[in-house]
């Protein structure tokens, strides 16, 4: 591993961020916050033109991670990203001077059938097992609670700690407040070489002391040194999990709740009522799968009435950035001074505010947290991976 970048004062610091996704731009908030100078680029012409735009904004720390015995580090990381987003949304909003539908309701986890009762049973022991709040609740409790659900169910329990915003709202107000705190946000803007050396030459001639790699699912840039020799960051090539979602319009018996089952989920917003999501491992294509869709449907009408009649807006697929352990890779590059944002699958959303905060640390301040060091970018080397 290199050395970790010295810290230095952060108003002499210039830190290019690639990649406009709502890690990217989280990052790039942290940065400034700490007095860096930053300049945000992306190859697209919106922000969060990959995974996030086409994402259900779930922030389910205790659904997601409870009961994930080989990722403890992950799930550290999620209750503590979970524990931070109300103060991060707080102040987004406020910078930005309008809000992202964050919503503090909870999360439903409901039983179909009597064996997935002992599926909801296990997660409910692993949330207390992680001090995650957890309320079991019997059918009649859950319908009186979310009247838009069906009436052959066989139970659940609520998370309160998990939420959920509208990510394409959280990723206009980010911008937003970005612009206002000085940021640059160069968009349409390909970096696909940077050349190193005392500071680091992206292809317009702008220099930076520092990099952080946001692209999501996204290709690198190619690194060379002064004279055109290669310089290796050391990075496994991003793992594409393609994932197609159904948007319906909003009904008369919409459910208000995030609703999760074993294999849907359905999420509202005030625009739309989500419907999802596929994942298909290996495969970075967009092509919709018109059967894949009425499966989604099917299975969310089964729990939510509504979902069977709602008139269909839109259907899309995107691809999320996974790695070959399904952890995030966050921290220094074999190059040093560039950072790693990067393979946060399907919890882009929910990681953002938390990985800004160790990227942050480490860029600026030159210190790596315990929670940090699992998401070495470098570990697959270090594993002979």
């Amino acid at each position: 591993m290199p050395p970790p970048a010295s810290p230095v004062k952060s108003a002499t610091l210039r830190i290019a961020v690639i990649g406009a996704g709502i890690i990217g731009l989280a990052t790039a908030l942290e940065l400034r916050a700490r007095g860096a100078e930053v300049v945000v680029y992306d190859s697209g012409t919106d922000l969060g033109a990959g995974a996030t735009i086409r994402s259900a904004g779930m922030l389910g720390a205790a659904f997601e991670w409870a009961g994930e015995e080989d990722q403890r580090a992950l799930a550290a990381l999620a209750r503590h990203a979970g524990m931070i987003w109300p103060d991060f949304a707080a102040r987004v909003e406020r910078l930005a001077g309008g809000g992202m539908e964050f919503s503090s309701e909870g999360a439903l986890v409901v039983a179909r059938t009597a064996g997935e009762v002992e599926w909801a049973e296990a997660l409910a022991a692993a949330c207390q097992a992680r001090g995650l709040p957890v309320q079991r609740l019997t059918a009649a409790e859950m319908q009186r609670l979310e009247p838009a659900l069906a009436d052959d169910l066989h139970g659940g329990m609520l998370l309160p700690e998990d939420r959920h915003v509208d990510a394409s709202l959280a990723l206009q107000r980010l911008g937003a407040a970005l612009s206002r705190q000085g940021v640059g946000i160069r968009l349409g803007r390909r970096i696909d070489r940077v050349t190193g050396g005392a500071s680091f030459r992206l292809p317009d001639g702008d220099r930076f002391s520092r990099i952080v790699l946001a692209t999501g699912a996204g290709a690198l840039p190619e690194f060379v040194g002064p004279r055109g020799a290669n310089l290796p960051h050391g990075l496994p090539a991003s793992v594409p999990v393609k994932g197609q979602m159904l948007a319906l319009a909003p009904a008369s018996r919409a459910p208000r709740h995030v609703i999760h089952t074993r294999d849907v989920y359905i999420a509202p917003k005030a625009r739309w009522t989500l419907v999802g999501a596929t994942a298909e491992r290996g495969r970075q294509d967009v092509e919709i799968d018109r059967k894949a869709i009425e499966d989604l449907r099917r299975r969310g009408a089964a729990v939510a009435p509504a979902i069977g009649t709602a008139a269909e807006l839109t259907v899309w697929a995107g691809i999320r950035p996974g790695t070959p352990d399904d952890a995030p890779m966050i921290g220094q590059t074999a190059i040093p001074g560039v950072f790693a944002a990067l393979g946060h699958f399907r919890n882009g959303v929910l990681l953002a505010p938390a990985t800004a905060e160790l990227v942050a640390e480490q860029a600026i301040d030159g210190k790596v947290s315990p929670l940090a060091a699992a998401f070495d970018p470098l570990r697959f080397d270090k594993n002979g991976d």
